[in-house]
This record gives C-alpha cells, sequence and structure tokens, in this order.
C-alpha cells in the first residue's frame, strides 16, 4: 500500500481476535443510531453540515465511494455557506488541478483527480478558488523545483536541482536538495492562498529527510501534521470569507479529535480547537471498510479492516444496510460511565473512536478508485468516459447514459448526437461525445 500516512490503529495487541460483544446497553445504542448512508444518513450528514462551520471527512485512500459521496453532498452544502474543501494535496497542485487548462498544464498525480477538482469547482464562478491545499508536495516535488527554476531562470542553483531530479525525486535526494536549496539566496517566489511555493518545498523536503530514518521518523510526522495546520490557517486568513463554511477531505489519520495513536495532535484536533475558540462547530466523520478492494498509485490492496479494529468488526457485524452511518455521540456518556478498572477491552477501542470520532461510515464492500481524469474524461470537453474490457466505447446517447460515478448525464448530449448511430469498435482514443 502506498505510504500516505496509514499508521497502526488505537490498540495492536486486540487485533485479529473474534468480534467481541458489547454489553446490551451499548448495543441498544449501536442500533438505534445506525442510518442508511443513502437515505437517513445522508439526512443527518448534510444537517450537520448545516449546524457545522467545519465538516471534516476522513478517508482511507483509493476508494470511490468518499469522492461519489462528496459529489453528492457539496451541491447541497455549497447552499448552506461551504466555499472551501481543505485537500491533502500541496496548494501548487491544487492551484494547477483548479486553474491549469486541461491538457496544458502538468499532469497531477495524488490524492485528487482533475475531475474531482472540476466536481467542486463547477458551483464556483469560474476565478474563485475552491481548492484549499494544505499538505506538503508528496508525489511531485521536481515539479515545484522546476517552477521555482523557470521564475529565477538566472540562479545557477535552482537549476543544479532541476538537473538532479531530471529523472524524478526520490527521498534519498531530499538532503541534498535542501543543502542547495538553503544555498540558493533570495529569489522570486510564487504565493498561493496565502503559502509560499518556496517554503512548502521546503517543508515537504525536510519531512522527506526525516522520515528516511526509523529514529526521525515521529519528528517527521509532527512536522507534517504542523504543516497541514499552519497551511489550512493561511488559507483560513488569506482566502475565507467571513460566514462561509469549510469541508476538510483527509486521510482518516489526519482527522481525529485528540491524540491519535501516535501520540501526536492531528489537524482535525486543531480544527476543532480553532472552532470553539472562535465560538463555532466542527463536525468529523470517518470511513472505513469491511471488504472489497482500493488502488492507489497503480497498487491495490485489501481494503478489509475489520481485524484492525475490534470497533471496526462489531459495527461491521451490526450493520444494517450495504452502507452504514453509525452516529457515535450518544455512545460517549454510556462509555465513560463506566469505571475504568472495569472496561473490558472492546469498550476501551469504543471509547478511542467515540470520542475521535463524531459518526463512522462502513462501507461494506468497497470499490478501488478508477484512474484520473486523463483515463476517464476527453482532454478537450471533459466529459465523462467509460471503457468495456475490450477497450471499446460504449455508446453515449440515450437517457442510460452513465458516468464513472453511476451518475446520468444523458441531458449534457446534444439532440444532435442522440440521433446518431451507437458507436461500435470505437477506439479511447476518441470522444464518445463527438467533441473532437
Amino acid at each position: 500500500m502506498p505510504d500516505f500516512g496509514i499508521v497502526p490503529r488505537s490498540d495492536p495487541r486486540a487485533r485479529g481476535h473474534a468480534v467481541l460483544q458489547p454489553s446490551e446497553p451499548v448495543q441498544a445504542v449501536l442500533n438505534s443510531n445506525q442510518y442508511d448512508l443513502e437515505v437517513a444518513g445522508r439526512t443527518l450528514l448534510l444537517n450537520e453540515a448545516r449546524s457545522n462551520s467545519y465538516f471534516l471527512l476522513g478517508e482511507l485512500h483509493g476508494e470511490n465511494e468518499i469522492p461519489a459521496l462528496i459529489d453528492a453532498l457539496w451541491p447541497a452544502m455549497w447552499k448552506a455557506g461551504y466555499r472551501h474543501i481543505g485537500a491533502e494535496i500541496s496548494p501548487w497542485a491544487a492551484y494547477q488541478l483548479e486553474f491549469a487548462p486541461v491538457g496544458h498544464g502538468p499532469r497531477i498525480t495524488g490524492l485528487w483527480t482533475r475531475r474531482q477538482a472540476m466536481n467542486a469547482h463547477a458551483v464556483a464562478s469560474p476565478g474563485t478558488s475552491v481548492l484549499w491545499g494544505c499538505d506538503m508536495e508528496e508525489m511531485q516535488p521536481e515539479s515545484l523545483i522546476r517552477e521555482l527554476a523557470a521564475l529565477n531562470s538566472s540562479n545557477p542553483v535552482l537549476q543544479e536541482m532541476v538537473q538532479l531530479t531530471g529523472k524524478g525525486y526520490s527521498r534519498k535526494l531530499s538532503p541534498t536538495l535542501i543543502e542547495l536549496a538553503t544555498k540558493a539566496g533570495p529569489m522570486k517566489d510564487k504565493i498561493i492562498g496565502g503559502i509560499s511555493l518556496r517554503q512548502n518545498l521546503l517543508a515537504t523536503l525536510e519531512i522527506d529527510k526525516n522520515r528516511a530514518s526509523p529514529q526521525t521518523k515521529m519528528i517527521a510526522q509532527n512536522e507534517w501534521e504542523l504543516l497541514m495546520k499552519q497551511q489550512f490557517l493561511a488559507h483560513l486568513q488569506h482566502e475565507s470569507q467571513p460566514g462561509s463554511k469549510v469541508l476538510l477531505r483527509f486521510g482518516r489519520n489526519h482527522l481525529h479529535r485528540g491524540f491519535d495513536a501516535r501520540g501526536i495532535s492531528t489537524l482535525g484536533n486543531f480544527v476543532a480547537e480553532y472552532a470553539t475558540a472562535h465560538g463555532q462547530q466542527a463536525f468529523n466523520v470517518g470511513a472505513f471498510a469491511a471488504g472489497g478492494k482500493e488502488t492507489l498509485m497503480g497498487e491495490t490492496w485489501d481494503a478489509d479492516e475489520r481485524q484492525d479494529e475490534p470497533t471496526f468488526a462489531l459495527l461491521a457485524e451490526n450493520a444494517k444496510y450495504p452502507a452504514t452511518l453509525f452516529d457515535l455521540r450518544p455512545l460517549r456518556p454510556l462509555l465513560h460511565g463506566i469505571p475504568q478498572e472495569k472496561r473490558t477491552p472492546l469498550e476501551v477501542n469504543l471509547i478511542y473512536w467515540a470520542d475521535s470520532y463524531d459518526a463512522l461510515d462502513l462501507l461494506q464492500d468497497r470499490h478501488p478508485v478508477g484512474p484520473g481524469i486523463d483515463d476517464l474524461s476527453c482532454h478537450r470537453c471533459l466529459r465523462p468516459v467509460r471503457y468495456n474490457t475490450n477497450k471499446r466505447l460504449p455508446y453515449r446517447g440515450g437517457a442510460k447514459t452513465r458516468d464513472y460515478f453511476g451518475r446520468n448525464h444523458s441531458s449534457e448530449v446534444d439532440a444532435t448526437i442522440r440521433e446518431r448511430q451507437p458507436m461500435k469498435n470505437l477506439t479511447r482514443t476518441h470522444c464518445p461525445w463527438f467533441c473532437l
């Protein structure tokens, strides 16, 4: 599995055991506070979005369901005052995904696709920044180096850094690149959402340098979380309008309340405390999987987490729906009312998750995320493309036309297109919407 900060969960000693059974009161609360995510659960999430200023959605990575859920919720959240999405990508990557001309900007590799960014931006005016990059540039630091070098073409040190990363970036280069960057001296910089491109590059290299060694890995994790907090706050101070709300989509380990299993105060904890300090509220929901696969950066892995946490196994066993939302807040007073010396291992684990998240979203059979926009959409019109196993495109006209996420886009098809004959033997290099 790619390294995106997935860490050991709360109690490794409890893994791999049979499903532990809760007390009757706990079981009753679980039964009465679970909702079908497609119906009542979605209503609950939208009600919480309206009642809170910050909505934190903690995903795993590499699944389709969370991007599809955001697509479904975002138009209503926009009407409720949400104007920005904090994302686990760098400010540079967020800007490229949202504003770079399709087919002309750099190819972005990361946790967001161009189509997801465009879906988020669709409700906003053309020049409005919706996507907030709050992370290091984990996948393409060499692109930041090239951009800085282009801004400072006469700087020989930056040109040397470009040459050093000409065949791509690797973590082992980070110490050398840091040394060169400090020698580069004053330079022209680019500011995105109040965040310096140069500073984001330096932070990326410093974190990567410390991640390379087990002795400094904890330092790197603290630096990483701190960078997310600082950049989120910079966006908030430079781009947020009074009264506007923010959705955050990050890996689940970044959006805990309190200290997580690593012993780190997360971005989610920072946002919750920031909201409280400013008379606002935050709601956080985390997703976990009980089956299926996830795919990211060309790697596919088992998405079943039931053996990772007693809580996950319990919720999966009790779930009534294929996608079930569990409201954990009613569990808190019940669990904390149990004396510490009398708490079972399951109750200790339940307390950890109920304190960390307001709700957990169980997906029984996760589907791996598909390819990015370059494979899912036409470069010119950006309309969705879906391939069959023979890499031939089905007919796109008619009422049953659906995109990768199962949504009906037949209204986008011009009437003259609908009248055309079904397209047989059309290769993937053609646009099925006849824009070319």
